[in-house]
């Protein structure tokens, strides 16, 4: 069979009768104006702002919980396993990732006016933002009930947060799950793990292992940049905007 043949096959079992009122809606746009419209330009920040309020609610609710309980659990107990809560907030950012292929949109998003690449990192940039701003202020607030230094609080709660995401964004990027339970597994499993240590290698949060956290808080860095880089890499795709 030829594909001329094979063509007309598959229009004779893929047909579709016409819509009705068809020309009565064309007929309609037209007479609106509305045929020759076309979608207006808007700029980055725009378009980030509307992808701020497409987020889902929860996880704005989910980060600020966590970092009042951060907050509530430091001022409580000085020790070193309150900084093992924040690998949770890398469960936000990384369940909103898959949300497109979860939902099934990601084929509809990749022909849409602004592209899937782009969507996921206005999301990715977003929560990113949020979270470790709010981050931030949680390390400045705790910080006096610490006798570690600023420099030390910041590292012992910034590299379990960014170990959790560079995980998470590797079992992402491999595995575009439609749920978000191995993200939200990996998040905890970092949780467990950074709870774990103050008890087993205490010794790991004294003053001359400094630079070792330092440096794991430049290595994260650098690999979440490459792994985030690829991922979108894998995304890229001819659109019309």
């Amino acid at each position: 069979m030829d594909n001329d043949r094979i063509i007309e096959h598959l229009k004779e079992i893929c047909w579709t009768p016409e819509p009705e009122e068809k020309k009565a809606f064309f007929q309609g746009l037209e007479e609106r104006g509305l045929t020759a419209r076309r979608p207006e330009a808007i700029n980055h920040w725009d378009f980030l702002l509307r992808q701020f309020f497409y987020v889902g609610k929860w996880i704005w609710l989910l980060s600020a919980v966590l970092l009042l309980c951060i907050t509530g659990i430091c001022y409580g107990s000085t020790g070193n396993y309150p900084f093992a809560l924040t690998p949770l907030l890398a469960v936000g950012i990384l369940v909103e990732t898959g949300r497109s292929f979860r939902w099934k949109m990601a084929e509809l998003e990749y022909t849409a006016r602004f592209s899937l690449r782009s969507v996921m990192l206005a999301r990715m940039f977003l929560v990113g933002v949020v979270e470790t701003a709010g981050l931030l202020v949680v390390i400045w607030v705790v910080r006096p009930w610490f006798s570690y230094s600023l420099s030390r609080v910041f590292l012992y709660m910034m590299v379990p947060y960014l170990a959790a995401s560079l995980s998470g964004s590797v079992y992402e990027r491999k595995n575009r799950s439609h749920s978000g339970w191995g993200s939200i597994i990996i998040c905890f499993m970092s949780s467990g793990l950074f709870a774990a240590a103050p008890y087993c290698l205490s010794s790991l949060y004294e003053e001359r292992f400094s630079f070792i956290w330092t440096v794991a808080f430049i290595l994260i860095i650098i690999c979440l940049f490459v792994s985030v880089r690829r991922w979108i890499c894998e995304l890229e795709e001819a659109v019309w905007n």
